[in-house]
């Protein structure tokens, strides 16, 4: 997958043999354009995570519809791709997020909410650290920053 952002291209390799379903949910929405036009709406200001896919900008977007989570035992580290959701919820709508560094609270051994990866980011962590480096109105991005497509090739 290739997300075109306004700071340039991050390119994820899909991890479809251990998250099928969580792959094939945001290769469809990619396919049917749904993250086209919208904003990375969280960058956190300790480099936790940058978060988009959510319609509007609005950080309680969705797809209407979720997908149950898939538990795997992929660690959270830097350049790994989760979806995102609410606390301790076991499903997730289209929202994903970019970890910035290693984040084991949020790994699948740890005692709290649980996020699996279900991709890595194979090109452009540099646009990620560019996004993480640019100004912010608390965790928006001021001016936004916009994810122009996110764009799938099947190999």
């Amino acid at each position: 997958a290739t997300i075109k952002t306004s700071k340039g291209d991050i390119v994820i390799q899909l991890y479809a043999d251990k998250a099928p379903k969580t792959v094939n949910s945001f290769v469809f929405l990619a396919q049917k354009g749904f993250f086209d036009a919208t904003i990375v709406h969280r960058v956190t200001s300790n480099r936790f995570v940058v978060q988009m896919g959510s319609p509007g900008g609005n950080p309680n977007g969705g797809p209407g519809y979720t997908t149950a989570d898939e538990p795997n035992q992929i660690r959270n580290t830097r350049g790994l791709v989760s979806m995102a959701k609410v606390g301790a919820a076991t499903e997730f709508g289209s929202q994903f997020f970019i970890n910035g560094k290693d984040n084991p609270s949020l790994d699948y051994d740890n005692p709290g909410p649980k996020f699996y990866p279900f991709g890595e980011v194979i090109s452009g962590m540099d646009v990620v650290d560019k996004i993480f480096d640019s100004p912010k109105e608390g965790e928006k991005p001021n001016p936004p920053i916009t994810v122009n497509a996110v764009t799938i090739e099947e190999k």
